[in-house]
């Protein structure tokens, strides 16, 4: 680690006339834990500001977390530990630094960043091609990603996350940043606008059809300064030198590192005693880390889908859609012999075998029948309009006079894939709000609100 390893563990210690804010299940909060809570949130949030008593309930629940993390021992494991004590080597060269010589070096890591642009969250169907694919492996590739094209255009964005569910090799959500994928990639996605998805597209690793999320600016220099420090301990370590160096008796020559870690070394046994914003950043990342361990630990980030299932049958409700919809195909047949026969074949099929049934058993050697399935809502498909919504008249196609509709009218998804990502968002939270309530109801909370009143998270700290 460099310098860092030079920094040892330090012991937090209780700041004198600090007051008890809170008691939550015998854990006592001090006032200044709470005021500085309060000024990272405040950092960090563009939204209006929170009243206090919420802001207080609010820290309330998050110390009932870090209280069961405890409780769990996730404070004992190595993982917790190692991050820590690294959090915490890393911040003391904060306090140990040249500021001239860090803001210099962290603009000019910010100014690289600012120029790759605003970062893009994607998800996409991704079909994976090996470097060595022939020209055949290729082609069918190509029809099969042209074909799930066809049918996502005809179902709607809103269907985007169930076509990557079924046909995607890649299901991950993430955000991402120029330079961060290949040029085709870039040139495809930082065009789109969000809600939007491509056409299907080529990279080194295969075909894609993307959807962009949202889209977000890069953030002011301020707002990222923190996450800069973290990602960029070189910064740190060029401004600690400086820091060293100017400390030193001897600056006639540059130091070596063993002269810069003895010097640091020196400052940091000091450091807990002279900062106390130090101590209180270190005690907020370690409540940060058994908080979000234990909620990963009672709510996993990844239910089954039998509970998801299960969730969705329960507040079915929630999901319906602003106006009801039409799920099935519609088919332009050449004949009422051939609609008949149509008709009847796929009756006994299940509707995901449709448009494979007509391809290989009617339209085998000659197009009789034209097909397109999906979810429609009015205005999509003139056909639907006209048979299911009663809404204007379908243009005629010569040829193809006689037309069946196989399906039904839905106010909502049927299954939760359709809208997987609300739901697990939807699930999460009414998870969350369950283990709260627990807690609460295991463990005592108390605010003592005249110590609440003189809470002051306006004042100017490092």
């Amino acid at each position: 680690m460099g310098l860092l390893a030079c920094l040892c563990p330090m012991l937090a210690l209780s700041a004198k006339d600090d007051p008890v804010l809170m008691r939550i299940g015998g854990h006592e909060v001090p006032l200044s834990e709470f005021e500085y809570a309060c000024r990272r949130t405040l950092r960090t949030s563009t939204a209006d500001p929170v009243p206090l008593k919420e802001l207080a309930r609010s820290y309330a629940d998050f110390q009932l977390k870090v209280q069961a993390a405890r409780r769990a021992g996730l404070d004992t494991l190595p993982d917790f530990r190692h991050r820590l004590e690294t959090y915490r080597a890393r911040l003391s060269l904060t306090y140990l630094t040249d500021s001239a010589t860090l803001d210099r070096a962290l603009h000019r890591r910010y100014s690289r960043l600012a120029a790759r642009g605003p970062r893009v969250q994607v998800r996409q169907i991704f079909c994976r091609l090996p470097q060595n694919a022939t020209g055949e492996s290729l082609r069918e590739a190509t029809a099969r990603m042209d074909s799930i094209y066809k049918a996502l255009c005809q179902a709607g964005p809103d269907s985007f996350d169930s076509f990557v569910e079924r046909y995607s090799d890649d299901k991950a959500v993430r955000w991402l940043l120029r330079l961060d994928e290949t040029a085709e990639f870039e040139d495809s996605v930082w065009a789109m606008k969000p809600g939007t998805f491509s056409r299907p597209f080529f990279t080194p690793r295969g075909l894609h059809i993307v959807k962009l999320l949202q889209q977000q600016a890069v953030p002011p220099f301020e707002a990222m300064r923190d996450s800069l420090l973290q990602a960029c301990p070189e910064c740190l370590e060029e401004a600690a030198r400086k820091q060293a160096s100017l400390l030193s008796a001897t600056r006639q020559t540059a130091l070596t590192d063993k002269q810069v870690r003895e010097v640091l070394a020196t400052e940091c046994s000091r450091l807990e005693y002279r900062e106390a914003d130090f101590r209180l950043a270190v005690q907020a990342y370690a409540d940060s880390l058994l908080a979000l361990a234990a909620t990963k630990r009672e709510i996993p980030a990844h239910p089954d889908s039998t509970t998801l299932q299960h969730y969705f049958g329960r507040h079915h409700d929630r999901y319906d859609w602003d106006m009801p919809r039409y799920r099935g195909i519609v088919l332009l047949c050449s004949s009422r012999r051939v609609a008949k026969r149509a008709r009847k074949m796929l009756k006994h099929l299940p509707a995901q075998d449709w448009l494979d049934a007509i391809r290989l058993l009617l339209n085998k050697e000659d197009t009789l029948v034209l097909a397109h399935q999906g979810t429609f809502a009015p205005g999509q498909d003139a056909w639907v309009d006209e048979h299911i919504f009663k809404q204007g008249k379908a243009p005629e196609r010569p040829g193809y006079e006689h037309v069946v509709l196989l399906g039904r009218k839905l106010k909502g998804p049927e299954n939760y894939r359709e809208v997987e990502q609300t739901v697990v968002s939807d699930w999460q939270i009414a998870s969350e709000s369950r283990w709260l309530s627990a807690l609460r109801n295991a463990n005592k909370v108390e605010i003592n609100q005249e110590v609440l009143k003189t809470v002051n998270y306006h004042r100017n700290k490092r």
